[in-house]
């Protein structure tokens, strides 16, 4: 019964009765279960949270108010504290609640009973769960107001919270332990003055790459995981003109880019990413921005930039930039089963890409660009190269 009873930061339950029998108990988890079900039919958009602020708390106080007061069959004397439990139940994350409002935590990760944060690029310990099953029990109810199922036929959940955090969970069969991962969505998003101001790059390095978008060269963002990669594809699509029409493609929607004109799609079941480069061909656009290239469809995209959308962008995750960028792109479009050979797959890539901007994360938490490479009748040309003291020019394009 402690799921309906998590008092946010402590995970504690407590009862207005003292020896409460059963049946009371079973009405108990009835109510809650009867309001639950219409606060989703009625206000879906009031449970889909993840970080609650004192707004979000009073429109969900509200919602309740109004189901509470619609059902008649409740215990007066217990109207009040069914009311609490179930707000409890909505907003309460058990030890993770103090982690979610703590603006310095970037990522938290559950794996079983344990639980560990990231700080400023660091790892650390923090609060552990009383056991496995309430992690299940946590995941599940996430998966539930990310509008996604989750249990022994589903046991995978990729999902993205209207408050812009990036969750993933895991449940057994597929892992040894419920696992838990959540990418806070920071309060504010990352501002191009922020990345300037950390030393991610210059304000030359800026302006010669927002250049390249304006001339509409086709342009891969490369890194491995939380480098920083989907800010800056999000920063530069949105120095795109107001007057080009841009499709992005993702598999969660992160990346929430300011524009006139954009038509944001998303991978739903048999609606792939390879599926949506496809349809997004027929949408008229001027740009196609694909947020994470994972499989067959970097051959899809390839050929979009190739013949009659240019200036195209999309990150990959890869272990440097240059060729082992564009190797891995080919070793991604391999999966598309074209009947073409990796070497065929490589210089059509090639071709088609035009920049390649490679980033990495410092052992010191720093997100910044390693390198920015210009591909060129077959070859390579380092634009700007990191040398310890800052980004340096090479070439210019």
């Amino acid at each position: 019964m402690t799921d309906f009873l998590w008092a946010p930061g402590d995970g504690t339950a407590k009862r207005p009765w003292m020896g409460a029998a059963e049946d009371v108990e079973s009405d108990f988890q009835t109510v809650l279960t009867r309001w639950m079900a219409e606060l989703t039919e009625r206000h879906p958009d009031r449970l889909s949270h993840l970080v609650w602020d004192a707004e979000r708390v009073r429109g969900l106080e509200m919602a309740v108010d109004e189901v509470v007061t619609a059902d008649d069959s409740c215990p007066e004397h217990l109207r009040a504290f069914y009311r609490r439990s179930l707000i409890n139940r909505i907003t309460g994350l058990g030890p993770l609640d103090a982690l979610l409002v703590d603006e310095s935590v970037t990522e938290i990760m559950v794996n079983g009973q344990e639980v560990f944060v990231e700080r400023q690029g660091r790892m650390e310990r923090a609060t552990a769960f009383a056991d496995a099953d309430d992690v299940a029990d946590l995941a599940r109810r996430i998966a539930h107001r990310a509008g996604r199922e989750l249990n022994t036929e589903n046991p995978l959940c990729d999902a993205r919270l209207s408050d812009g955090s990036r969750i993933h969970c895991a449940l057994p069969p597929v892992s040894d332990r419920p696992s838990i991962t959540i990418r806070r969505a920071p309060m504010q998003p990352l501002t191009l003055e922020d990345c300037l101001g950390s030393g991610a790059w210059s304000r030359e390095v800026w302006e010669d790459l927002t250049r390249l978008v304006a001339e509409r060269r086709n342009l891969i963002i490369a890194g491995g995981a939380a480098s920083g990669k989907t800010s800056l594809l999000r920063l530069l699509a949105q120095t795109i003109p107001a007057d080009e029409r841009l499709v992005t493609i993702e598999d969660v929607r992160e990346l929430q880019i300011e524009h006139d004109n954009v038509v944001r799609l998303e991978t739903f079941r048999e609606f792939t990413l390879k599926r949506l480069v496809s349809d997004a061909l027929r949408m008229r656009p001027d740009r196609i921005i694909v947020g994470e290239v994972r499989g067959g469809e970097a051959l899809d995209l390839v050929e979009a930039m190739a013949s009659g959308h240019p200036g195209s962008l999309c990150t990959v995750h890869s272990g440097g930039g240059g060729h082992r960028t564009i190797n891995r792109l080919a070793r991604l479009a391999l999966q598309r089963g074209s009947g073409l050979s990796f070497d065929a797959l490589r210089d059509e890539i090639m071709d088609a890409v035009d920049i390649i901007v490679y980033l990495i994360r410092d052992p010191d938490g720093l997100r910044r660009i390693d390198t920015v490479t210009a591909v060129q009748s077959g070859e390579f040309h380092v634009l700007w190269r990191w040398t310890g003291a800052g980004l340096t020019r090479d070439v210019r394009l």
